[in-house]
C-alpha cells in the first residue's frame, strides 16, 4: 500500500472504515491526464480524493511524467 497523503490520511479518520473504502474506489475510478504528453494516472495515486463528483474539469498542474506545466483533464473512467 502507498503512503496516503494529509488529504487522504484525514478523510479517513473522520471516515468510517466501509465509507472512505468507497471513497478509495471512486477517487481510483477517476484519471488526470496531461494534455501535452497524455499520461494518465488516477486521482487517488496523486493523493487525492473524488468521491461523489461528476463533471469533467480541468486542472492547471506539473505532470508527473513529462514535468511540464499545462492542463489536465479529469474524467471518470469506466470500468
Amino acid at each position: 500500500m502507498t503512503q496516503l497523503s494529509f488529504t487522504q490520511k484525514f478523510f479517513k479518520m473522520i471516515s468510517s472504515k466501509q465509507g472512505f473504502e468507497a471513497m478509495q474506489q471512486e477517487s481510483k475510478t477517476w484519471m488526470v491526464q496531461c494534455s501535452n504528453c497524455k499520461y494518465e494516472q488516477s486521482i487517488w495515486d496523486i493523493g487525492g480524493i473524488r468521491s461523489g463528483a461528476s463533471g469533467n474539469p480541468k486542472t492547471y498542474m506539473k505532470c508527473s511524467n513529462c514535468n511540464q506545466r499545462n492542463w489536465h483533464s479529469i474524467y471518470r473512467k469506466e470500468s
